[in-house]
């Protein structure tokens, strides 16, 4: 006997989540768990916290299964529910969340790409590089909310434009901008470490 399509096996536990199907929905957290976990994750960066931040999710989730109406992907509709989730918590803990505005002209954008980093050879450069990891980190945790959602989502987990619009509920102008402040602060927090001698270049990016 063949195997099911997952796509379909997921769209009958999704039916069966919104008529109260308990054991369908449980089925759907073992399906995405550790996706909801790693995004999770990369906001709390802490094991325990980023588990009560999934199981949260997944509350929402079950709550408001009955308005997945299947326009777009179920797993894209779940991260837009763990986004939201952790940028509320971020919100009780008193970070800063900016909505301020960029020009949204796709033109700018063009020639903005990834951030990567290339360690200069030899092992006088080591213990520079690896502080370097731990400042693009703190880095990426200081951008604003919204800006480090689109930034985690297309550098990180790797979403198209088109699929992350989706998950932050903008338009593709509006991720494009986002990328690009995001982007251009990270560029403007390493700086000393591009004058320290490690390069931080770009690189080609998921579009």
């Amino acid at each position: 006997m063949p195997e099911r399509d997952p796509r379909e096996l997921d769209l009958e536990k999704i039916r069966a989540s919104q008529a109260g199907d308990r054991e369908a929905f449980d089925y759907l957290i073992t399906e995405y768990k550790d996706v909801v976990y790693a995004v999770a994750f990369r906001f709390a960066k802490d094991q325990d916290l980023a588990l009560d931040l999934a199981q949260d999710v997944f509350i929402r989730a079950f709550k408001g299964i009955k308005s997945f109406k299947g326009r777009s992907r179920f797993s894209t509709w779940l991260y837009r529910i763990a986004m939201n989730t952790c940028i509320d918590y971020t919100r009780k803990q008193s970070r800063s969340v900016s909505s301020q505005a960029v020009p949204e002209e796709v033109a700018e954008y063009a020639d903005s790409e990834p951030i990567t980093v290339k360690r200069p050879g030899g092992p006088a450069k080591d213990a520079l590089t690896s502080e370097l990891g731990e400042q693009i980190q703190k880095a990426v945790d200081a951008l604003p909310e919204y800006h480090k959602a689109v930034f985690v989502l297309y550098e990180i987990e790797g979403m198209p434009y088109k699929e992350i619009a989706d998950v932050v509920g903008c338009s593709i102008g509006t991720v494009m901008s986002r990328l690009h402040y995001a982007r251009k602060k990270l560029r403007t927090m390493l700086e000393p470490y591009v004058e320290a001698g490690l390069d931080v270049t770009t690189d080609t990016g998921n579009e």
